[in-house]
Protein backbone atom coordinates (compact mmCIF):
# COMPACT_ATOMS: atom_id res chain seq x y z
CA UNK A 1 0.00 0.00 0.00
CA UNK A 2 2.88 2.35 0.86
CA UNK A 3 4.52 1.90 -2.53
CA UNK A 4 1.24 2.51 -4.29
CA UNK A 5 0.74 5.70 -2.33
CA UNK A 6 4.28 6.81 -2.99
CA UNK A 7 4.04 6.12 -6.69
CA UNK A 8 0.59 7.68 -7.04
CA UNK A 9 1.76 10.79 -5.26
CA UNK A 10 5.14 11.04 -6.84
CA UNK A 11 4.06 10.43 -10.38
CA UNK A 12 2.01 13.55 -10.17
CA UNK A 13 4.07 15.91 -8.24
CA UNK A 14 7.07 17.81 -9.59
CA UNK A 15 8.61 19.87 -12.34
CA UNK A 16 10.15 23.08 -13.40
CA UNK A 17 11.00 24.91 -16.56
CA UNK A 18 12.82 28.21 -16.69
CA UNK A 19 13.65 30.51 -19.56
CA UNK A 20 17.31 30.26 -20.51
CA UNK A 21 19.50 33.29 -21.03
CA UNK A 22 19.43 34.84 -24.44
CA UNK A 23 21.83 32.89 -26.62
CA UNK A 24 22.86 36.16 -28.24
CA UNK A 25 23.73 37.84 -24.95
CA UNK A 26 26.89 39.92 -25.31
CA UNK A 27 30.03 38.30 -23.92
CA UNK A 28 28.51 34.83 -23.58
CA UNK A 29 30.24 31.96 -25.34
CA UNK A 30 28.41 29.00 -26.83
CA UNK A 31 30.78 26.44 -25.34
CA UNK A 32 31.41 26.55 -21.62
CA UNK A 33 34.96 25.61 -20.53
CA UNK A 34 35.28 22.10 -19.12
CA UNK A 35 35.85 21.94 -15.36
CA UNK A 36 39.29 20.78 -14.32
CA UNK A 37 37.88 17.83 -12.36
CA UNK A 38 35.57 16.59 -15.14
CA UNK A 39 35.45 12.81 -15.55
CA UNK A 40 34.59 11.30 -18.93
CA UNK A 41 32.49 8.15 -18.82
CA UNK A 42 34.55 6.82 -21.72
CA UNK A 43 37.55 6.70 -19.36
CA UNK A 44 36.26 3.88 -17.19
CA UNK A 45 39.64 3.29 -15.54
CA UNK A 46 39.75 6.85 -14.22
CA UNK A 47 36.07 6.76 -13.24
CA UNK A 48 36.67 3.68 -11.07
CA UNK A 49 39.30 5.57 -9.09
CA UNK A 50 36.99 8.57 -8.52
CA UNK A 51 33.80 6.83 -7.36
CA UNK A 52 33.17 5.77 -3.79
CA UNK A 53 31.50 2.42 -3.22
CA UNK A 54 29.81 1.97 0.16
CA UNK A 55 31.73 -0.60 2.21
CA UNK A 56 33.83 -1.35 -0.88
CA UNK A 57 37.52 -2.24 -1.25
CA UNK A 58 39.09 -1.31 -4.58
CA UNK A 59 41.19 -3.91 -6.43
CA UNK A 60 42.75 -4.02 -9.87
CA UNK A 61 41.94 -6.92 -12.15
CA UNK A 62 38.82 -8.88 -13.00
CA UNK A 63 35.99 -9.80 -10.67
CA UNK A 64 36.06 -13.36 -9.28
CA UNK A 65 34.31 -15.79 -11.59
CA UNK A 66 31.03 -17.49 -10.68
CA UNK A 67 31.34 -20.62 -8.56
CA UNK A 68 30.17 -23.86 -10.16
CA UNK A 69 29.15 -25.63 -6.97
CA UNK A 70 25.89 -26.77 -5.43
CA UNK A 71 24.44 -24.17 -3.07
CA UNK A 72 25.89 -21.18 -4.93
CA UNK A 73 23.52 -18.17 -4.80
CA UNK A 74 21.78 -17.13 -8.00
CA UNK A 75 20.88 -13.55 -8.88
CA UNK A 76 17.94 -12.49 -11.08
CA UNK A 77 18.79 -10.73 -14.34
CA UNK A 78 17.49 -7.16 -14.33
CA UNK A 79 17.14 -5.18 -17.55
CA UNK A 80 15.68 -2.04 -15.96
CA UNK A 81 17.72 1.14 -16.41
CA UNK A 82 19.02 2.70 -13.20
CA UNK A 83 18.86 6.51 -13.15
CA UNK A 84 21.41 8.60 -11.26
CA UNK A 85 22.44 12.25 -10.96
CA UNK A 86 26.13 13.18 -11.31
CA UNK A 87 27.57 13.97 -7.91
CA UNK A 88 24.99 11.75 -6.20
CA UNK A 89 24.37 8.02 -5.93
CA UNK A 90 23.89 4.96 -8.09
CA UNK A 91 21.72 2.53 -6.10
CA UNK A 92 21.40 -1.05 -7.33
CA UNK A 93 19.24 -3.50 -5.38
CA UNK A 94 20.07 -7.10 -6.38
CA UNK A 95 17.34 -9.73 -6.39
CA UNK A 96 17.95 -13.37 -5.59
CA UNK A 97 16.46 -16.35 -7.35
CA UNK A 98 18.17 -18.73 -4.91
CA UNK A 99 20.54 -18.64 -1.98
CA UNK A 100 21.41 -21.16 0.69
CA UNK A 101 24.27 -19.85 2.84
CA UNK A 102 24.40 -16.42 4.49
CA UNK A 103 24.92 -13.58 1.99
CA UNK A 104 27.90 -11.46 3.07
CA UNK A 105 28.25 -8.89 0.29
CA UNK A 106 28.87 -8.24 -3.40
CA UNK A 107 31.51 -7.75 -6.03
CA UNK A 108 30.87 -4.86 -8.41
CA UNK A 109 32.80 -3.56 -11.39
CA UNK A 110 32.46 -0.63 -13.79
CA UNK A 111 32.66 -2.45 -17.10
CA UNK A 112 35.82 -1.57 -18.98
CA UNK A 113 37.70 -0.34 -15.91
CA UNK A 114 39.86 -3.48 -15.35
CA UNK A 115 39.09 -3.19 -11.64
CA UNK A 116 36.39 -4.08 -9.14
CA UNK A 117 35.18 -3.45 -5.58
CA UNK A 118 34.50 -6.03 -2.90
CA UNK A 119 31.54 -4.81 -0.85
CA UNK A 120 31.85 -6.01 2.74
CA UNK A 121 28.89 -4.87 4.84
CA UNK A 122 30.59 -5.84 8.11
CA UNK A 123 33.11 -3.00 7.58
CA UNK A 124 32.53 0.72 8.05
CA UNK A 125 34.31 2.83 5.44
CA UNK A 126 32.58 6.18 5.63
CA UNK A 127 29.02 4.88 5.17
CA UNK A 128 26.69 4.23 8.09
CA UNK A 129 24.53 1.13 8.18
CA UNK A 130 22.85 -1.09 10.73
CA UNK A 131 24.12 -4.61 11.22
CA UNK A 132 22.57 -7.25 9.04
CA UNK A 133 19.17 -8.29 10.32
CA UNK A 134 18.12 -11.90 10.89
CA UNK A 135 16.52 -13.32 7.76
CA UNK A 136 13.41 -15.51 7.55
CA UNK A 137 15.55 -18.54 8.46
CA UNK A 138 16.85 -16.82 11.59
CA UNK A 139 20.42 -16.35 10.32
CA UNK A 140 22.28 -13.38 11.79
CA UNK A 141 24.34 -11.02 9.66
CA UNK A 142 22.59 -11.77 6.37
CA UNK A 143 22.72 -8.91 3.83
CA UNK A 144 20.44 -10.44 1.23
CA UNK A 145 18.25 -7.31 1.17
CA UNK A 146 21.09 -4.78 0.93
CA UNK A 147 21.87 -2.40 -1.92
CA UNK A 148 25.03 -1.60 -3.84
CA UNK A 149 25.62 2.14 -3.40
CA UNK A 150 28.09 4.08 -5.56
CA UNK A 151 28.83 7.79 -5.02
CA UNK A 152 29.53 9.55 -8.33
CA UNK A 153 31.90 12.50 -8.85
CA UNK A 154 30.08 15.81 -9.50
CA UNK A 155 31.31 16.65 -13.02
CA UNK A 156 30.73 13.88 -15.56
CA UNK A 157 30.78 13.96 -19.35
CA UNK A 158 28.65 11.25 -20.94
CA UNK A 159 25.29 9.77 -20.12
CA UNK A 160 25.52 5.97 -19.76
CA UNK A 161 27.72 3.36 -18.17
CA UNK A 162 27.31 -0.29 -17.30
CA UNK A 163 28.13 -2.26 -14.17
CA UNK A 164 28.56 -5.94 -13.45
CA UNK A 165 27.86 -7.31 -9.99
CA UNK A 166 27.77 -10.66 -8.19
CA UNK A 167 26.96 -11.80 -4.65
CA UNK A 168 29.18 -13.86 -2.38
CA UNK A 169 28.17 -15.88 0.67
CA UNK A 170 29.75 -17.11 3.92
CA UNK A 171 31.30 -20.08 2.09
CA UNK A 172 32.90 -17.75 -0.50
CA UNK A 173 30.56 -18.99 -3.21
CA UNK A 174 30.26 -16.36 -5.97
CA UNK A 175 26.94 -16.02 -7.77
CA UNK A 176 26.29 -15.50 -11.47
CA UNK A 177 27.34 -12.11 -12.88
CA UNK A 178 24.53 -9.61 -13.60
CA UNK A 179 24.82 -6.41 -15.64
CA UNK A 180 23.16 -3.11 -14.80
CA UNK A 181 22.79 -0.21 -17.23
CA UNK A 182 23.02 3.23 -15.60
CA UNK A 183 21.83 6.50 -17.16
CA UNK A 184 23.69 9.43 -15.61
CA UNK A 185 21.90 12.79 -15.68
CA UNK A 186 24.07 15.89 -15.47
CA UNK A 187 23.92 18.67 -12.93
CA UNK A 188 22.51 21.83 -14.48
CA UNK A 189 24.15 25.22 -14.71
CA UNK A 190 22.02 26.91 -12.06
CA UNK A 191 22.63 30.37 -13.51
CA UNK A 192 20.38 29.38 -16.40
CA UNK A 193 17.69 27.75 -14.24
CA UNK A 194 17.28 29.96 -11.17
CA UNK A 195 13.49 29.70 -11.38
CA UNK A 196 13.84 26.03 -10.42
CA UNK A 197 15.30 26.89 -7.03
CA UNK A 198 12.93 27.19 -4.08
CA UNK A 199 9.92 25.50 -2.51
CA UNK A 200 6.82 24.53 -4.46
CA UNK A 201 3.41 23.29 -3.35
CA UNK A 202 1.37 20.71 -5.19
CA UNK A 203 -1.86 22.65 -5.71
CA UNK A 204 -4.36 20.80 -7.89
CA UNK A 205 -4.76 18.11 -10.54
CA UNK A 206 -7.10 17.32 -13.39
CA UNK A 207 -9.71 14.58 -13.22
CA UNK A 208 -10.48 12.04 -15.96
CA UNK A 209 -12.50 14.70 -17.79
CA UNK A 210 -9.67 17.24 -17.70
CA UNK A 211 -11.32 19.41 -15.06
CA UNK A 212 -9.12 20.88 -12.32
CA UNK A 213 -9.68 19.56 -8.81
CA UNK A 214 -8.29 20.68 -5.45
CA UNK A 215 -5.50 18.23 -4.56
CA UNK A 216 -6.31 18.39 -0.84
CA UNK A 217 -10.03 17.55 -0.82
CA UNK A 218 -10.29 14.55 1.52
CA UNK A 219 -11.95 11.28 0.53
CA UNK A 220 -14.93 10.40 2.72
CA UNK A 221 -16.47 6.94 2.83
CA UNK A 222 -19.82 6.05 4.34
CA UNK A 223 -21.30 2.82 5.61
CA UNK A 224 -24.34 1.56 7.53
CA UNK A 225 -24.30 1.01 11.31
CA UNK A 226 -26.78 -0.44 13.76
CA UNK A 227 -27.22 -0.28 17.55
CA UNK A 228 -27.44 -3.37 19.73
CA UNK A 229 -27.63 -2.69 23.45
CA UNK A 230 -26.01 0.75 23.11
CA UNK A 231 -23.17 -0.85 21.16
CA UNK A 232 -22.48 0.24 17.60
CA UNK A 233 -21.95 -2.46 14.99
CA UNK A 234 -21.73 -2.59 11.23
CA UNK A 235 -25.12 -3.25 9.69
CA UNK A 236 -25.01 -6.55 7.82
CA UNK A 237 -28.70 -7.43 8.10
CA UNK A 238 -31.04 -5.42 5.91
CA UNK A 239 -33.90 -6.16 8.32
CA UNK A 240 -32.13 -4.33 11.17
CA UNK A 241 -32.71 -0.72 12.11
CA UNK A 242 -29.66 0.80 10.40
CA UNK A 243 -28.34 4.30 10.02
CA UNK A 244 -25.67 5.73 7.72
CA UNK A 245 -22.50 7.27 9.08
CA UNK A 246 -18.96 8.21 8.10
CA UNK A 247 -16.67 5.21 8.19
CA UNK A 248 -13.39 6.92 7.23
CA UNK A 249 -11.89 10.21 6.06
CA UNK A 250 -8.45 10.31 4.44
CA UNK A 251 -6.44 12.77 2.41
CA UNK A 252 -3.17 14.54 1.73
CA UNK A 253 -2.51 17.47 4.07
CA UNK A 254 0.87 18.66 2.80
CA UNK A 255 2.90 18.09 -0.37
CA UNK A 256 5.91 20.32 -0.91
CA UNK A 257 8.85 20.00 -3.31
CA UNK A 258 12.19 21.69 -2.63
CA UNK A 259 14.89 22.29 -5.27
CA UNK A 260 18.28 23.72 -4.29
CA UNK A 261 20.96 25.41 -6.39
CA UNK A 262 23.14 22.33 -5.83
CA UNK A 263 20.75 20.09 -7.80
CA UNK A 264 19.42 18.66 -4.55
CA UNK A 265 15.79 17.64 -4.28
CA UNK A 266 13.61 17.29 -1.20
CA UNK A 267 10.03 16.13 -0.80
CA UNK A 268 7.88 16.77 2.26
CA UNK A 269 4.64 14.81 2.27
CA UNK A 270 1.98 14.39 4.92
CA UNK A 271 -1.38 12.58 4.92
CA UNK A 272 -3.97 11.66 7.52
CA UNK A 273 -6.57 8.92 7.84
CA UNK A 274 -9.43 8.85 10.37
CA UNK A 275 -11.45 5.66 10.86
CA UNK A 276 -14.38 4.84 13.10
CA UNK A 277 -13.61 2.94 16.33
CA UNK A 278 -16.59 0.77 17.14
CA UNK A 279 -15.37 -0.14 20.64
CA UNK A 280 -15.55 3.46 21.89
CA UNK A 281 -18.51 4.61 19.76
CA UNK A 282 -22.05 4.93 21.06
CA UNK A 283 -25.41 5.12 19.33
CA UNK A 284 -25.36 8.88 19.91
CA UNK A 285 -21.80 9.50 18.74
CA UNK A 286 -19.30 7.77 16.51
CA UNK A 287 -15.70 8.06 17.68
CA UNK A 288 -12.71 8.10 15.35
CA UNK A 289 -9.02 7.39 15.54
CA UNK A 290 -6.57 9.31 13.36
CA UNK A 291 -3.26 8.20 11.91
CA UNK A 292 -0.81 10.66 10.35
CA UNK A 293 1.85 9.71 7.83
CA UNK A 294 4.75 12.11 7.29
CA UNK A 295 7.62 11.55 4.89
CA UNK A 296 10.74 13.54 4.06
CA UNK A 297 12.78 12.18 1.17
CA UNK A 298 15.89 13.47 -0.54
CA UNK A 299 17.52 13.10 -3.92
CA UNK A 300 18.72 15.02 -6.93
CA UNK A 301 17.24 16.66 -10.04
CA UNK A 302 18.32 17.22 -13.62
CA UNK A 303 16.56 19.17 -16.36
CA UNK A 304 16.77 18.86 -20.15
CA UNK A 305 15.77 22.16 -21.82
CA UNK A 306 15.55 20.52 -25.24
CA UNK A 307 12.54 18.35 -24.42
CA UNK A 308 11.49 20.06 -21.15
CA UNK A 309 11.92 16.83 -19.20
CA UNK A 310 12.78 16.98 -15.52
CA UNK A 311 14.26 13.81 -14.00
CA UNK A 312 13.95 13.20 -10.26
CA UNK A 313 16.09 10.56 -8.57
CA UNK A 314 15.24 9.84 -4.94
CA UNK A 315 18.32 8.22 -3.38
CA UNK A 316 17.99 9.46 0.21
CA UNK A 317 21.67 10.36 0.22
CA UNK A 318 22.72 6.75 -0.18
CA UNK A 319 21.25 5.71 3.17
CA UNK A 320 20.85 1.94 3.43
CA UNK A 321 17.35 0.45 3.67
CA UNK A 322 15.74 3.59 2.27
CA UNK A 323 13.38 3.99 -0.64
CA UNK A 324 15.06 4.44 -4.03
CA UNK A 325 13.24 5.32 -7.23
CA UNK A 326 13.26 7.75 -10.13
CA UNK A 327 10.69 9.30 -12.46
CA UNK A 328 10.40 12.00 -15.12
CA UNK A 329 7.87 14.74 -15.77
CA UNK A 330 7.33 17.00 -18.77
CA UNK A 331 6.71 20.72 -18.30
CA UNK A 332 3.63 21.91 -20.19
CA UNK A 333 3.46 25.50 -18.96
CA UNK A 334 5.39 27.74 -16.63
CA UNK A 335 5.08 31.22 -15.15
CA UNK A 336 7.29 32.62 -12.36
CA UNK A 337 4.76 31.39 -9.77
CA UNK A 338 3.10 28.37 -11.40
CA UNK A 339 4.01 25.21 -13.31
CA UNK A 340 1.84 22.65 -15.07
CA UNK A 341 3.37 19.22 -15.58
CA UNK A 342 2.50 15.71 -16.67
CA UNK A 343 4.22 12.47 -15.74
CA UNK A 344 5.90 10.85 -18.73
CA UNK A 345 4.76 7.41 -17.58
CA UNK A 346 1.12 8.43 -17.02
CA UNK A 347 -0.27 11.24 -19.16
CA UNK A 348 -3.92 10.81 -18.13
CA UNK A 349 -3.86 13.77 -15.75
CA UNK A 350 -1.92 16.99 -15.15
CA UNK A 351 -0.58 18.56 -11.97
CA UNK A 352 -0.25 22.22 -11.05
CA UNK A 353 2.46 23.49 -8.69
CA UNK A 354 2.59 26.95 -7.12
CA UNK A 355 5.67 28.60 -5.69
CA UNK A 356 5.62 29.18 -1.93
Amino acid sequence: MKKLLLFGALTCAVAFYACKKDDNQVGEEDDQPEKIDTIHLTDRTMLATKVKVAFGIYSKGEMPKATDLSGTPTLVENKNIVNAISGRYIVVTPEFDYYESTIKGYYVSINGSSSYFKVDYTANRGFARQAGLPDVLGREGDYVDSSIIIKLPPHIQGDTLSLTYAAYDSLDHVSNHVKALVRVHSQNAIADYQDFVGSWRVNRKTDKNGQWQNYYIPDTSYTSFTCEGDKVKYCINSNSDCFEGIAAVSGVTKYDMIFTDQNEFGELFSASASRVILESSTCEKLNYGTQIQTRLEKGGWSFSPDNKILTIVVDNNGLERSEFYSYSVKILEMTPQMITIVNTANTTYQIELVKK
